[in-house]
């Protein structure tokens, strides 16, 4: 089950819940309480997914400005690893739509590590979201487990609540920006067609000590193509952007 929340004792469970997920330094916090307990005073969103009275999941956001249209910017969402792979992510996410909705906004945002291919799966492949956005460095430095030495470049995702994008496009003539040799060592084929490929390994939390490159390389494709007009709008299971010409 998914609901709002608003009373400290959950806002509480929420920012240890977080904590816990990125692992940060004991005392320290990715968002506090009280923070959290602002956000839903002034009207923004909070929300945690609960199974057999424990709480698994959680999310919060805050209104924003976009082209001078309101949208909720999706601040921070995260499940506990046993729930992780689970549908307690998606149903987080249908609850803040239904949410969005019921407010008349149409647009929520969010950022995301590019690198991060289950993310990258979960926003765009059943989702129906798109990255729009690249980000380098986006937060600067930072303490957690999960970021610590990292740095720290974001895509932005924008999900249309009413209308996700459509299905994948084919992409069988699409060119090839970014691939490993057979050593797992980025390749950069930078191109200007009208739909683009870029791969990305499957666990780079994991296996980023022998990922070195990594990062400068997706920035370098990935980040410079969306950087030139292109729009992220699928990723398959097994690591491969697809990029296509906004026609905007």
């Amino acid at each position: 089950m998914v609901r709002s929340l608003v009373e400290m004792d959950e806002l509480v469970r929420v920012a240890d819940l977080f904590a816990g997920i990125w692992g940060y330094p004991r005392g320290q916090l990715p968002v506090t309480p009280e923070m959290l307990r602002a956000l839903t005073h002034a009207g923004n969103y909070v929300a945690g997914a609960w199974v057999d009275g424990a709480l698994v999941g959680a999310s919060a956001g805050f209104l924003g400005r976009r082209d001078d249209v309101t949208v909720l910017h999706s601040h921070i969402s995260g499940v506990v690893p046993a729930h992780q792979g689970s549908q307690v992510g998606y149903e987080l996410k249908q609850h803040q739509r239904a949410w969005a909705i019921e407010r008349e906004i149409s647009t929520i945002e969010w950022t995301f590590d590019p690198l991060i291919r289950r993310n990258a799966y979960f926003n765009l492949a059943k989702l129906r979201a798109v990255i729009v956005a690249y980000e380098p460095d986006f937060y600067g430095a930072m303490r957690d487990e999960m970021n610590a030495g990292e740095e720290t470049d974001r895509v932005v995702a924008r999900w249309n609540v009413h209308s996700p994008s459509a299905s994948p496009a084919d992409v069988s003539d699409a060119q090839v920006i970014l691939s490993a040799d057979t050593d797992r060592r980025p390749i950069m084929s930078p191109s200007d067609g009208p739909l683009l490929r870029a791969w990305i390994p499957e666990d780079y939390l994991r296996d980023r000590a022998q990922l070195k490159g990594w990062r400068q390389a997706v920035r370098s494709t990935l980040g410079a193509a969306i950087s030139h007009g292109y729009v992220a709008t699928d990723m398959t299971r097994d690591g491969w952007y697809t990029l296509a010409k906004s026609p905007s």
